[in-house]
């Protein structure tokens, strides 16, 4: 009974999940709605004194993916088994689309942007799957790399005597990861 129910919701759902995962795989969109998303997200929460902090964290947490592609060249799954869209040809580890939006729900811990957030990352990494362009691990090296692209950024910050916001809420003992 409950199998037959999923799969009459799957059935109605599968069409516009394609479509929607379709568009969150175009880079420049996903951009474009990210950067809407949390401008939007910061004005109704009244969290804009965490934006300096969460651009930086964005920006050192693509670079470190960026790196980590290059120098891990994983091939992406779709190379062997077609996905539901054309292969991307770019390497695949970590997922960018992953880290991108972890990144945004590890700053926001603690912040009442947190749920939206993280509905919001756990729909574009589901996307990342379902597509056929990222595995699993794939999508979670990408939310670890999230997490200490965070806790980078919080260290360049205190190493250059910027005030963290207090909205920023990482929690860990700073002093041990600094030897």
């Amino acid at each position: 009974m409950a199998f037959e129910l999923f799969s009459a919701i799957w059935g109605v759902l599968r069409g516009p999940v394609l479509f929607a995962s379709a568009f969150l795989n175009d880079t420049l969109f996903v951009a474009a709605f990210t950067i809407l998303f949390v401008l939007a997200l910061s004005l109704f929460f009244r969290e804009e004194k965490r934006l300096p902090f969460l651009v930086c964290a964005v920006a050192i947490a693509l670079l470190l993916g960026v790196r980590f592609k290059l120098f891990l060249q994983e091939e992406r799954p779709c190379v062997e088994k077609p996905g539901k869209i054309a292969c991307p040809t770019d390497f695949s580890l970590p997922s960018l689309h992953a880290l991108l939006v972890f990144t945004l729900v590890v700053v926001s811990v603690g912040s009442r942007s947190f749920a939206p957030y993280l509905i919001y990352a756990l729909f574009v990494s589901f996307s990342r799957v379902y597509l056929g362009v990222h595995t699993i691990p794939q999508v979670m090296a990408g939310l670890a790399l999230a997490f200490f692209a965070c806790v980078f950024t919080e260290m360049i910050w205190r190493a250059m005597r910027l005030k963290i916001p207090s909205e920023v809420r990482l929690q860990h003992d700073i002093n041990r990861l600094q030897g």
